[in-house]
């Protein structure tokens, strides 16, 4: 995305004495600020509509700024995105879609019961002997079962989900497999970055064009 500003302080700032280096460096620190102040609404938004399950993780990634303007190596613009991890989906709340499974070649996505032993309450992880790559279901060569399963107690239904044993004759689900999942187009990184550069990119430029004005002690005016 680009936001393009029209700003009409260069006249004003190229009077000043060494006025060509202080329009450069005002126009970067005012980028630069703007682009801050869209990183920290980004970090509040995706606080107030997701529950975020490894907080510091995804609000590092809600906004990620790189490259910052800069007058040594002649940018003269700040690039702010959503963070693309691998196993993040920030950006497909942006655009909307389905959510396809993580596993090469599956069909379907294990989506873990809020309230069972893989996922006890829904801010919580995974319990880390419960994940997909921990579980274990075929036995070994010698017919035993394994570490795992013995441990876990679960067992897999093709197209249905994973179940684990609790008793003699009594079972409950673990995961359910679902064919997709909606995501919504929640996100609003563009809409918010628009917002945020249309208010605050201009007030940020004057106040630079003050302080450029102050460290001139008028000598150029």
């Amino acid at each position: 995305m680009k936001i393009e500003c029209d700003i009409n302080t260069t006249a004003l700032i190229t009077r000043l004495s060494r006025g060509e280096k202080r329009l450069a460096y005002g126009s970067v620190n005012a980028i630069n600020k703007t682009a801050k102040r869209i990183q920290a609404e980004m970090r509040e938004r995706v606080e107030r509509e997701f529950t975020l399950r490894k907080p510091d993780f995804v609000l590092r990634q809600a906004a990620v700024i790189t490259p910052f303007a800069s007058v040594k190596q002649g940018r003269a613009y700040a690039v702010v995105q959503v963070g693309r991890k691998k196993g993040l989906l920030l950006s497909a709340f942006e655009r909307g879609g389905e959510r396809k499974p993580a596993t090469p070649g599956a069909r379907r996505i294990a989506a873990p019961v809020v309230g069972g032993p893989a996922r006890p309450s829904f801010p919580k992880q995974v319990t880390p002997e419960f994940r997909m790559s921990k579980l274990k279901f075929d036995r070994t060569k010698t017919g035993k079962r394994r570490v795992g399963v013995r441990r876990t107690q679960t067992y897999l239904v093709p197209s249905t989900g994973i179940f684990q044993r609790t008793g003699p004759e009594t079972t409950r689900i673990v995961y359910y497999f679902d064919a997709d999942q909606k995501l919504d187009r929640r996100l609003r990184f563009l809409e918010t970055a628009r917002r945020i550069a249309d208010k605050w990119f201009k007030e940020e430029m004057e106040r630079e064009t003050v302080n450029a004005i102050a460290r001139d002690k008028g000598r150029g005016l």
